[in-house]
């Protein structure tokens, strides 16, 4: 395979992380900060992944590949970031361990044996002609095709160097701090060779630019795996900047070079050696890294997104002097503030009090996930929508009323909801989808509107505090899903219409006695239609009645 056809397949490789994830729904993070997270990742990218992949490719111009591999992604995130979903930078973090501890290593473990061999055969030959100390030792001279012996005698292990029993980066390292020695330089010293101090001095900015966008990201609430790979990450690069010393930087020139002498090579890099003010750098970089998002992110900030009927909050960033409390304007612009989008307070753990409103239509999903701390918010009173998992692990708070508007509840919009004990569900809502209500262990009672026909698997599962569930006779309730009332220990009897299909497990685990609207009561061996036999399963105990005359 030609060199051209290997670069368009790394670039391939590279890209399609970006273009398998890219064409999602958004959920909720703004594009502007997808961007910079694209950039944050972009960063490692280059110099964990593109970087040793390009040095890879043999009698081919490095930097050439790599800005090619650069540029392309480049141009792919800038057509599909536009389209972006959190799931982007999630696999684009994923990616870069990939490429970095799987397919660059690969990759070297494919290409080692010739480079190393082409490197390092011209330096062992010249060291071992520098080391073998007996003067009388075995000469060969090559003339005119034929092997000529000047002198003979037997040769030992111990007419060798002891460097020569270390493995190979062990025998070169030593014998580059020999070289050090002879030209005088102290190990310990505080200068560098000036290509080191500039490229420290690069990372160093480059680490700072990337804490800035870790403190940053603290305000933007993302779940918190991406705080986890953050911190791995600026460990890892805080280690890696930290290694690259004198000794790499020779070892490097060594294999760039098999053929120059290593006592040229010491003494030419003695020549650029310059104090080491890197760490000023760091510093000086550091400061303004920590501090600017502070200043910025002091007050908390909205985005917002033009859309039907007016505009929609895309995103809210809490601020460093109020992170418990939030205000959604009525007015943005000019127009109303008519949606939520997903995700819009999304994993604030110290967020408690949110105000609404009522211009709000609709609150798209998962828009107060895993807001743990939230124990109050005015629902508008002109919502007709309510997402999937709107309040998903919301485990503070208690009640909740939602107005009649609402036609359309999503499933697990309540997930988790702890502490939940009373909720007023909308009139006009025609079906509760599956886990709506699950885990809600303090409810403690729920009316199911007449106009539902449908209640979903697991939709009040482990209820374990749910005592009542009222249904009416004039119910259109059709269907009652697998486990709907699964583990609702306290719930012991529900009425139903005749016609409500239910699920042979949906009380499966409950103590729950199922009777219907209409059936006598005069039957002294059975005033229940349904109830407990065997296995927690629903059966007609009719079929097991014997009836007297």
């Amino acid at each position: 395979m030609n060199k051209k056809k290997i670069i368009l397949l790394i670039i391939l490789l590279l890209c399609i992380p970006t273009m398998a994830f890219a064409k999602g729904e958004e959920d909720g993070i703004s594009i502007i900060f997808a961007l910079g997270m694209e950039a944050f990742v972009t960063i490692h990218m280059s110099l964990f992944v593109f970087k040793p992949l390009a040095e890879m490719i043999p009698n081919y111009e490095t930097k050439k590949v790599f800005w090619t591999l650069f540029i392309a992604r480049v141009c792919f995130l800038l057509v599909f970031d536009f389209l972006v979903t959190p799931a982007i930078a999630f696999f684009d973090f994923l990616f870069v361990f990939i490429g970095a501890f799987l397919i660059v290593p690969i990759g070297m473990a494919i290409t080692k044996g010739k480079k190393k061999s082409e490197a390092s055969n011209s330096k062992i030959d010249e060291l071992v002609q520098q080391s073998i100390n007996n003067p009388n030792a075995v000469s060969f001279t090559g003339q005119n095709n034929e092997t000529q012996v000047n002198s003979k005698m037997i040769v030992s292990p111990s007419n060798f160097d002891k460097v020569y029993s270390l493995n190979e980066d062990e025998m070169l390292e030593t014998v580059i701090k020999r070289e050090l020695a002879k030209a005088g330089i102290d190990m310990n010293t505080k200068l560098l060779p000036s290509d080191i101090v500039r490229k420290k001095m690069i990372l160093n900015i480059i680490f700072a630019i990337l804490v800035f966008v870790a403190v940053s990201s603290i305000f933007i609430h993302f779940p918190i795996v991406v705080y986890l790979l953050e911190i791995l990450i600026l460990v890892i690069f805080f280690i890696i900047t930290r290694k690259y010393n004198m000794i790499k930087y020779l070892k490097k020139q060594l294999k760039a070079r098999p053929g120059e002498k290593i006592s040229n090579i010491v003494m030419n890099m003695k020549s650029t050696l310059v104090p080491n003010r890197s760490v000023i750098v760091l510093i000086l970089s550091l400061l303004p890294a920590i501090i600017l998002p502070l200043i910025i992110f002091a007050t908390p900030k909205i985005i917002y997104e033009k859309t039907e009927g007016g505009y929609a909050v895309r995103y809210y960033m809490f601020g460093l002097t109020n992170f418990t409390t939030a205000e959604i304007p009525e007015i943005y612009n000019g127009e109303k503030v008519v949606s939520l989008r997903g995700n819009t307070f999304s994993n604030m753990p110290f967020l408690e009090k949110v105000t609404l409103p009522d211009t709000i239509t609709e609150i798209r999903g998962q828009a107060f996930k895993n807001c743990y701390s939230l124990k109050e918010v005015n629902i508008p009173k002109n919502l007709q929508y309510l997402g999937g998992g709107a309040f998903n692990n919301a485990t503070s708070i208690k009640r909740i009323e939602l107005p009649d508007t609402l036609t359309e509840l999503g499933g697990e919009a309540f997930q988790g909801a702890s502490s939940l004990e009373y909720i007023r569900l909308s009139n006009n809502i025609t079906e509760i989808r599956g886990n709506t209500f699950e885990d809600c262990e303090s409810l403690k009672t729920i009316t199911i509107p007449d106009k539902v026909t449908r209640i979903g698997g697991h939709a009040f599962y482990g209820n374990t505090s749910l005592e009542e569930v009222n249904i009416s006779e004039k119910s259109q309730l059709q269907e009652i899903g697998s486990s709907a009332f699964r583990v609702c220990t306290k719930l012991k009897e529900i009425t139903l219409p005749d016609l409500t299909s239910v699920n042979s497990k949906a009380f499966k685990e409950s103590p729950t006695v199922v009777k219907r609207y209409g059936e006598t009561t005069n039957d002294k061996y059975n005033t229940n239609k349904y109830n407990y036999y065997n296995n927690n399963e629903y059966v007609d105990v009719n079929a097991y009645v014997t009836f007297e005359n």
